[in-house]
């Protein structure tokens, strides 16, 4: 089985384990190792190594662990990733046991992670303007 896999339509797939660059980072076990638990083959890793957003995420978890060790924000980042999964599935049901609203929720709550929603711009317009307000009263 090969690591590297195209995430055909769901955007929320990377198209590799999302814990597997923590489990790089932390080396805690030999690359042999790790493979053969995820199920990946020699010709899966040596792409996998190479594809710079695998490279991207274990250099970031590098760097969050020199910082931070293993801290709760890193281990509530690793669940948001795998959550993305559920939360297309959830989206994208046909069936109705998932209200209109959920997915609703879930849609804005996306858009607004993934900073489509327009409100860090919005802060950056009004920046400092706002920050300070100085009243004279003279009377």
């Amino acid at each position: 089985m090969s690591a590297v896999t195209t995430p055909s339509h769901d955007p929320s797939l990377l198209g590799f384990p999302a814990t597997l660059p923590l489990e790089v980072a932390l080396r805690e076990k030999a690359i042999p190792d790790l493979c053969a638990a995820y199920g990946i083959d020699r010709d899966g890793w040596n792409s996998l190594r190479l594809n710079p957003v695998f490279m991207k995420a274990v250099a970031g978890y590098v760097e969050d662990l020199k910082k931070d060790g293993m801290s709760f924000k890193l281990k509530a980042r690793l669940q948001a990733e795998s959550l993305l999964a559920t939360s297309f599935k959830l989206i994208h049901s046909r069936n109705d046991d998932v209200p209109p609203n959920v997915k609703a929720d879930l849609i804005k709550f996306t858009i607004r992670a993934a900073g489509l929603d327009g409100s860090k711009d919005q802060a950056a317009a009004q920046g400092p303007q706002n920050a300070l307000q100085i009243n004279i009263n003279l009377g």
